[in-house]
């Protein structure tokens, strides 16, 4: 009887045990179901990455403007893009164009140098006859008569006095011939008078003849001297003009270039103004910098260059500079300018590129600033008023020690495209949850993932 209640007991024993394992196998079999998997990392010190990224064009070494030629006919001229050959054709004018102008400026210059001749005659001293010459002679002859009729009157005066034992008739004839003496000579004086004043008068004229004829010369003399100006301009621009004539209307490259931009329209007269862009000496890299990287960036960065062909690249910065880009404005259409900087950089060896292919670049640096605690931006969370992140967190329960998460608040400091610097409560050995298979929150069971 009592053996077979000791086999009884032994039974309800071994079914207990065969009920736990099997609870247990149960609930780790749940358990991988229901618990979220998670991976974990620990905060550690270090420092932020910073980067910088953008796009870019490649461009030739060096730039140049090519000025055309003035009051030129464009025949044909090299298209944007296109590579030119030193002393190939750039730009051909039209022949027909350049010999018209070439007569023009031949009749320009024959007509400006007869203008010259004319004037150069009329700054030469004019031969003429005083006026004054005339009046003077006329101020002489009456003078002399003046003279003559005095001698008369006093003549006449005379036998007039002298004639008192005369008879009444020889004094009454000589009375006569008296009288008439003395109106002629105030007929004399009369004339003599309106000569001096008529021969001031030429004298005057004189005066002021000569004035106007040496302004005239000076005039003259000062135009021969400006039509002679205008004939050595002259002279020179045909000079020019015949230099075009026989490069037959050809305006060839110096050096091997690329036109990097042509607005001339074929049939356009030149006014001296148009250019031709070219570039030259190999390519480079010119790099575009938006305006809160312009601090960031220094000579000697490396770049990570991403081709139009798909070709990865690393360029190490030489230079910077800046342009004024002019923009439309959205609302008003106005022309808005601003300055837009950008980085150059050789070409890296064996690339092949064309000029104006596009490419994007990437400049990553560790920060200056060296931080206690660094982790992953996958393991911040965002909670109401604050920032935690969730910690793994081993509790005993009754089927055993099990795993949580625990929540941590953290205080960030700067962040990078994958880190955070923090300030927190953390410990090294913090095992900081960065992923889960799962959402998880504050007290949920969690597993390593395996």
């Amino acid at each position: 009887m009592a053996g077979k209640r000791k086999g009884k007991l032994l039974r309800i024993i071994a079914g207990f045990f065969i009920v736990m394992i099997g609870g247990t196998m149960l609930s780790r079999a749940a358990a991988s179901v229901l618990v979220a998997q998670v991976r974990t990392e620990r905060a550690g010190r270090g420092r932020l990455s910073c980067s910088c990224e953008g796009e870019g064009v490649i461009v030739p070494v060096n730039e140049e403007q090519i000025f055309l030629w003035p009051e030129q006919q464009v025949e044909w001229s090299a298209g944007q893009g296109s590579t030119v050959k030193k002393g190939e054709c750039l730009v051909q004018f039209r022949m027909e164009y350049l010999s018209q102008t070439i007569e023009k400026k031949e009749a320009e210059l024959t007509q400006l140098e007869l203008q010259t001749a004319q004037q150069q005659v009329s700054a030469r001293e004019q031969a003429r006859v005083p006026a004054s010459a005339g009046a003077k002679q006329t101020l002489k002859e009456a003078g002399q008569s003046l003279e003559a009729a005095e001698i008369k009157e006093a003549q006449a005066k005379k036998a007039y006095e002298e004639s008192g034992g005369a008879s009444e008739d020889e004094k009454e004839e000589l009375a006569r011939i008296f009288r008439e003496a003395k109106e002629g000579t105030e007929a004399a004086r009369e004339q003599y008078n309106q000569a001096q004043d008529s021969y001031s008068l030429a004298r005057q004229e004189d005066e002021a003849q000569e004035i106007n004829a040496a302004n005239a010369m000076e005039a003259a003399r000062l135009g021969a001297e400006a039509s002679e100006v205008e004939v050595i301009k002259v002279k020179k621009e045909l000079k020019i003009l015949k230099a075009y004539q026989k490069a037959k209307g050809r305006l060839c490259a110096e050096k091997n270039l690329i036109v990097l931009r042509n607005d001339v329209q074929t049939g356009t007269v030149t006014n001296g103004s148009e250019v031709i862009m070219a570039g030259s000496g190999g390519f480079r890299l010119k790099g575009q910098v938006k305006e809160e990287d312009k601090e960031k960036l220094k000579v000697g960065a490396e770049a990570e260059i991403q081709l139009r062909t798909g070709s990865g690249k690393t360029a190490k910065l030489e230079s910077f500079g800046t342009e004024r880009d002019t923009a439309a404005d959205r609302e008003t259409d106005a022309p808005v300018s601003a300055v837009q900087t950008y980085w150059y950089a050789p070409l890296p060896e064996d690339t092949e590129v064309q000029g104006g292919d596009s490419f994007t670049w990437k400049i990553e640096w560790p920060s200056e600033k060296e931080y206690e605690q660094i982790i992953p931006l996958g393991a911040l969370r965002e909670g109401v008023g604050d920032t935690y992140c969730l910690i793994l967190s081993e509790e005993e329960r009754m089927l055993g020690t099990v795993q949580t998460a625990r929540r941590v608040p953290v205080t960030v400091l700067q962040k990078d495209a994958e880190n955070a610097a923090v300030t927190s409560s953390l410990k090294n050995t913090d095992q900081i949850i960065i992923s889960s298979e799962k959402y998880v929150k504050e007290g949920d069971r969690v597993r390593l993932k395996e």
